[in-house]
């Protein structure tokens, strides 16, 4: 025989071993169950905060445990000088950052019909200096050098004339041998003539020197600085002015986000401070805890509810139970007899 059958049956073999009777008797019998009770009120108003930003709520005063009130009357003072000044200084943050706000609208407005007349303007300003360059060099540059040459040419025959003339007036004369009065007027005011051509002739050399060699090439350095300044604030305008204006839009959009979410900030710390006046809904009796569902839980409140304590957000910091209220009994099964 194998050892697994061995085994099996030995082991069916001793309930055979130890078997005996045993008599049953019909007889009452009970089983207990234990469980606590008590007698609460049907209707109780449960207080808790539930802020939004708000942290600090340290309390001042409060009604004492049991403590009866009436509707409207104050179960827990705060102090509220933190929360006060906060919002006083909302209050002049609000006004600096609406006009920061309205401010850069207004400059985007601006930047938005301005950007295109200035870069309009940058390309007309750059094809004018383009332009001013080429006739330059094309027309402008050899017709001064031409004027002044000219002008010189011009002067040299006059002082040329006047001394011719005078030689002649000189030669006319001589062979009268005896010279008038009159005619010696004509001679000196000739004599003059030939003076002031001599001069206007010295100055049109030095001027005509000046043109040619320092004033027409300056030009023509002035002419090509401005075609490259004016090359240089077209390409930068066309890279710069978009740039500022998106940078702009980009800027009044940050502007405008955090000024509604510091306008939903300040509604939330309006709305928290409008809780730290916890008063009574009703007359009643003040119970420190929550009462619901037929327990009293005072434990948690415990931690907080005295003078100088902090309220916890979202804790039952008391129940207020109304006057006239109906009690009654709640019993609950102990779960783990």
């Amino acid at each position: 025989m194998k050892p697994s059958q061995l085994l099996l049956t030995l082991f069916l073999a001793l309930p055979a071993a130890y078997a005996g009777e045993f008599k049953v008797e019909k007889k009452p019998f009970k089983s207990t169950v234990g469980f606590e009770g008590s007698f609460l009120p049907q209707e109780a108003l449960v207080m808790k905060i539930e802020p939004k930003v708000w942290t600090d709520f340290t309390i001042k005063e409060l009604v004492a445990q049991g403590g009866a009130v009436k509707k409207g009357a104050p179960v827990v003072v705060l102090d509220t000088e933190g929360i006060d000044r906060q919002l006083a200084d909302d209050t002049d943050a609000t006004i600096a950052r609406k006009m920061a706000l309205k401010t850069g609208e207004l400059e985007l407005a601006n930047l938005e019909k301005t950007t295109p007349w200035l870069l309009e303007a940058a390309e007309l300003a750059y094809k004018r200096a383009r332009d001013d360059h080429q006739y330059f060099v094309e027309v402008g540059r050899p017709l001064q050098e031409e004027s002044a040459k000219r002008s010189l040419q011009s002067t040299e025959r006059y002082l040329e004339s006047a001394t011719e003339e005078l030689k002649q007036l000189l030669k006319m004369y001589k062979e009268d041998d005896l010279t008038e009065e009159t005619e010696e007027i004509i001679l000196k005011r000739q004599r003059y003539s030939v003076e002031a051509a001599e001069f206007r002739l010295k100055s049109a050399k030095l001027s005509t020197k000046r043109a040619l060699e320092v004033t027409i090439p300056r030009s023509a350095v002035d002419q090509e600085q401005a075609l490259k300044d004016a090359e240089v604030a077209w390409k930068t305008a066309r890279e710069a002015l978009p740039y500022a204006l998106q940078q702009k839009r980009l800027d009044v959009k940050a502007l405008q986000v955090a000024d509604q979410r510091a306008d939903a900030n300040s509604r939330d710390l309006k709305a928290d401070r409008g809780q730290m006046d916890i008063q009574a809904p009703s007359d009643g009796t003040i119970y420190h805890g929550e009462i619901s569902k037929g327990r009293w839980n005072p434990v948690s409140a415990a931690k907080f509810m005295k003078v100088g304590g902090k309220i916890q957000a979202r804790v039952a910091l008391a129940s207020l139970i109304p006057a006239g209220a109906k009690l009654q009994l709640d019993a609950f099964v102990d779960e783990t007899a």
